[in-house]
């Protein structure tokens, strides 16, 4: 199996919120899916990356399914003002 790593930019503490809201959103949406407890939630690994203004998370999923999923938890979060 192969890694999927997102890379995300985070320029301030605004970008930040909406970068932990977006997990945690993500977080729940697996543990309200199924009833039966029958899904079972990905394992992610996040790391901060230093780079120069803005500090780079990598979170890395087990699979494309997983990582796709986040995104579109990061792009809605990112849409809001």
């Amino acid at each position: 199996m192969t890694d999927v790593v997102v890379k995300i930019d985070i320029a301030d503490q605004e970008t930040d919120a909406k970068f932990i809201q977006a997990l945690d959103e993500f977080a729940l949406s697996w543990t309200n899916y199924d009833c039966d407890g029958q899904r079972e939630a990905p394992e992610i690994m996040i790391k901060s990356v230093p780079n120069g203004q803005v500090v780079r998370r990598n979170v890395i999923f087990q699979d494309k399914q997983a990582a796709d999923e986040f995104m579109s938890f990061w792009a809605r979060a990112i849409a809001t003002a």
